[in-house]
């Protein structure tokens, strides 16, 4: 019980000062001119959070996830004799890459390699140029083909014999032709910029440059798909 009275004397206050009305408004201070924050610059920059403050608070995202290492660091160069195929894989900027101890059952694998020249001595089955930038490559002979595959930059010396050449999917390529390999195929196939040099008469004739058409003119004739490549005059 007495509890509850205490409750009601104070609703009876709270009520009885809200009935005062403007007389509540009498007993209120007066604020000088130097404690409004609009008057006084002082108060003003002393309410302000500093920007740095609170960008420090902010919570920072998550890390990026490092990389994995088989992305940042290169692969070691390689080469190696495995079986009866010769594997030349990530060089770089090597000039003096000799493969000398071939047989003609072997293949030669050249992957990844950027600024070298590779030389093949001998006679072997096949070789196999893939995914390589400005790379040379000076071969004996061939028994099968040499392929040059998803590169950019290449140059082909063929000192013997190889009966077929295949380029696919590559870009600016200069194949040189002994007097022994006039015969050879060459077949392109999605290859850009591929130049073929044919020796002149005599020992000592300059080589002719001869550029792989690119462009191709298809027709119709009796009935069947008849293309020729396009020669422009100039």
């Amino acid at each position: 019980l007495d509890s509850s009275k205490e409750v009601k004397a104070d609703m009876s206050s709270v009520f009885a000062e809200l009935n005062q009305g403007e007389s509540i408004v009498n007993t209120l201070k007066k604020v000088d001119k130097s404690q409004m924050t609009h008057k006084n610059p002082s108060l003003r920059a002393g309410n302000i959070v500093s920007e740095v403050g609170v960008k420090g608070q902010q919570k920072k995202g998550p890390a990026a996830p490092p990389k994995p290492a088989s992305l940042s660091l290169k692969k070691p160069p390689k080469t190696e004799l495995n079986g009866t195929k010769w594997v030349i894989e990530h060089h770089e900027n090597n000039s003096n890459l000799v493969i000398s101890e071939t047989a003609i059952n072997q293949t030669v694998y050249i992957y990844g390699c950027k600024n070298c020249t590779i030389q093949v001595k001998g006679k072997v089955n096949a070789i196999i140029l893939d995914t390589c930038q400005k790379t040379g490559l000076l071969l004996d002979s061939a028994v099968s083909t040499v392929d040059i595959v998803n590169s950019k930059s290449f140059q082909l010396q063929i000192l013997g014999h190889t009966p077929t050449i295949m380029i696919d999917k590559t870009d600016a390529g200069q194949i040189f032709l002994s007097s022994e390999c006039l015969q050879t195929e060459i077949l392109t196939a999605k290859s850009s910029s591929i130049n073929v040099n044919v020796p002149g008469v005599g020992e000592d004739g300059d080589y002719a440059e001869k550029p792989i058409p690119e462009q191709l003119k298809s027709t119709i004739v009796d009935g069947k798909l008849v293309s020729v490549p396009v020669e422009h005059a100039g």
